[in-house]
């Protein structure tokens, strides 16, 4: 009880602590961009504890956002391992004030208790306070977790230092985030539950971080924010599917039954893919003895870990299963930034509070997880893991053996087993493949969400270059992802889009293959190379004579256009004048002609939308 009050005590105090006043008015109006800086040591850098891609700074860009969700907020992790308010000072002109911050946030002291004397620890507090005070940024003070009991850093020891923080933010004025009163809240409630808050007797997981990130994100604005359902990074196999797009091995350790399912799973995606794979032997072996083999993994160095930890092996306590299981999981990362995949199976036959438990600390870790219970076998989880990551592959040119790309994005509820319409987007003069992928701009958000709603593959090829308009080399490597793609999928039928130049592309292309294309969603496109006089550089090194030009003219060889054309054109339009493709319109038989008089060069969202989805709905009539 008294434990309780005093942690009761501890926050009341911290709420009357002064606020960031100045960017807690940025994040309110949303104006310019506000730029936090977060320094510390391991417990705020991006190390394994929290599975090696995000720590607190990260989930406190995320908690800021979801207070302020106009604001443009970023927030910059100056964390370093085995780092004090020594060596925090000695780096902060490069570290914290080269990126111009508006709020530095500052919090030391887990390894100072060891090495700096508390009166030094304060002055260098001080320091940094002021360093940052004259280069016009606020700052909040934060107390660092509360730790499991040892003889290097007693319990006690860090109160001590924690209290300095309290009073030094009081002295100065400043912020205070508690997060050593939060964590010891969470004790006082469920020591159980503040246990499953660490990674290591030190260092917090993810849910730690998490709770750091609440407390943090409170002291700036003055509201709360729950990050308890914040899901994981969004692509556990970023290391591996960067691999396989490349054509480069991969090399996997894994667990049993997935050391026999991996390798044929990744060729299901990549039939030309070349596994290796490392058996990580369990039977017969305790949590303990898999701990220890844990140990060796970083030294290998692979590409892939499939943990897969057997589900009759338990130990006496919750906590004692926390520890080995979190262990395995640590052991298994790399030691900083992520450098390889990590991926957890839960248990398949095991208790329901077994399973719980592991599927909790998979969570706390950040990782994610393969769920066999609920039916998730690999290869289907690998799938799903692919719908909704599009995929940056590479691919050596026939024509000239040189290294091209294009980015796969498979439609929600992708079956490989099924046939699927594939919709080729080719993007604007200056741009690459990915900005029919990522980009918000109507005509990219348009067609992606027309393919997502007809279950239709994305593919966009950078097809040579910014400024390539679909000449000699660029056709051939269409014909080549175009062949590349049926063999890895079942392809029904293939449509192809653009704008700009990417819709003069895909005019041009469709004019030139018009057995491979059922239908073209032309946006904003010229229709007639001979007579644009527009980028003549760039569509001169493209085509290299009036030759090429001639043939890469659509509205000449209009009869060649059978299939559906939609056609968006823009009356102020002066980068790309609409005469040439408003003749094409009234040569084709099949044709969709929205033209905007009053809109220049550029298609909304909604006839997007319209000339797409008119596409898809002529080719279905046949």
């Amino acid at each position: 009880m008294l434990q309780r009050l005093f942690c009761l005590l501890i926050l009341a105090t911290a709420c009357l602590a002064a606020t960031p006043d100045k960017t807690r008015r940025l994040l309110t109006d949303a104006k310019e961009p506000v730029r936090i800086v977060c320094i510390g040591d391991s417990i705020t850098g991006v190390y394994y504890h929290s599975g090696g891609m995000r720590a607190y700074p990260e989930m406190l860009q995320i908690a800021l956002q979801k207070l302020h969700p106009k604001a443009k907020v970023t927030v910059r992790n100056a964390g370093i391992s085995g780092d004090t308010s020594k060596g925090g000072l000695a780096r902060m002109e490069r570290d914290v004030l080269a990126h111009k911050p508006h709020l530095v946030t500052i919090m030391f002291g887990m390894n100072d208790l060891v090495r700096v004397p508390v009166a030094d620890f304060v002055a260098n507090l001080r320091q940094i306070i002021q360093r940052c005070r004259d280069a016009g940024a606020e700052v909040v003070l934060c107390t660092q977790n509360s730790i499991v009991n040892s003889p290097q850093r007693p319990v006690a020891k860090l109160a001590e230092y924690s209290q300095a923080i309290r009073d030094l933010a009081k002295a100065e004025s400043l912020g205070l985030a508690d997060c050593f009163a939060a964590f010891e809240a969470v004790r006082s409630q469920d020591a159980v539950a503040w246990n499953f808050l660490l990674s290591d007797a030190i260092h917090p997981n993810m849910d730690g971080h998490k709770l750091f990130a609440e407390t943090i994100a409170k002291t700036i604005t003055g509201q709360k924010v729950s990050l308890r359902d914040e899901p994981p990074p969004p692509n556990p196999l970023a290391h591996t599917f960067k691999l396989l797009g490349e054509g480069k091995p991969v090399t996997v350790l894994a667990m049993p039954p997935y050391d026999q399912q991996i390798e044929p799973a990744l060729k299901k995606l990549h039939p030309d893919a070349q596994i290796t794979v490392k058996p990580w032997p369990t039977a017969g072996k305790t949590l303990a003895e898999l701990e220890t083999a844990a140990k060796a993994v970083r030294a290998m160095k692979p590409n892939l870990v499939l943990i897969a930890v057997p589900g009759h092996l338990t130990e006496k306590t919750p906590q004692a299963f926390h520890q080995r299981y979190a262990w395995i999981m640590n052991w298994s990362l790399s030691f900083g930034p992520q450098e390889w995949d990590v991926v957890v199976a839960l248990p398949e036959k095991a208790e329901t509070s077994h399973a719980d438990l592991a599927r909790r600390l998979v969570r706390a870790q950040d990782l994610s997880f393969i769920e066999p219970a609920s039916g998730d076998s690999l290869e289907k989880w690998l799938w799903a893991q692919k719908v909704v990551n599009p995929q940056d592959i590479v691919f050596r040119a026939s024509l000239d053996q040189t290294e091209q790309r294009y980015v796969e994005g498979l439609p929600p509820g992708f079956e490989p087993e099924k046939p699927h319409d594939v919709l080729i987007a080719l993007h604007g003069h200056g741009s690459d493949r990915w900005q029919f992928i990522d980009d918000m701009r109507g005509e990219c958000r348009g067609l992606r969400d027309v393919a997502a709603k007809h279950g239709v593959t994305l593919v966009s090829p950078d097809y040579r270059a910014k400024t390539s308009w679909m000449g000699p080399a660029a056709e051939a490597d269409m014909l080549q992802i175009i062949a590349e793609v049926k063999t890895r999928h079942r392809v029904n039928r293939v449509f192809i889009a653009g704008g700009s130049m990417g819709g003069t592309s895909a005019l041009i292309f469709a004019t030139l293959h018009p057995e491979l294309i059922a239908g073209v969603c032309a946006l904003n496109p010229t229709a007639n190379l001979v007579e644009y006089a527009g980028f003549k550089d760039a569509i001169d090194t493209s085509y290299g004579s009036a030759d090429e030009r001639q043939k890469r003219s659509p509205e000449l060889h209009a009869e060649r256009l059978t299939m559906p054309v939609a056609l968006t054109t823009g009356g102020k339009d002066t980068v790309v004048p609409p005469a040439s493709t408003l003749r094409l319109a009234k040569k084709l038989p099949r044709v969709l002609s929205l033209h905007r008089e009053a809109v220049a060069h550029s298609t909304s969202y909604d006839d997007t939308v319209k000339a797409m989805e008119f596409v898809l709905r002529e080719v279905a009539k046949q």
